[in-house]
């Protein structure tokens, strides 16, 4: 039963946000683009991307990310996250 739940506990941490690896598709100092793909949920590619834009807001100029819009291309099964460096 130990062996069970460990492997359960295995299986579920492998689907955690960090597994997710966000690409920037544009910055411009002031808004940057973050594609991830859509075969995993979308509250843990939403974070992996909000993490991915604030690392990159906050080395440009030491700004925070806030999401502004999301856009989906179903032929290339990526989503499209906008997010704004704000001071």
């Amino acid at each position: 039963m130990k062996t069970l739940f460990f492997i359960s506990a295995l299986a579920a941490a492998g689907g955690c946000a960090h597994h997710i690896r966000p690409a920037v598709t544009e910055y411009n100092g002031d808004s940057v683009t973050i594609a991830t793909p859509q075969h995993h949920p979308r509250h843990w590619a939403l974070k992996a991307a909000a993490q991915e834009a604030d690392r990159i807001c906050r080395e440009g100029h030491g700004k925070q990310a806030e999401h502004a819009s999301a856009r989906k291309d179903s032929a290339a099964r990526t989503n499209y996250d906008l997010f704004l460096c704000l001071n």
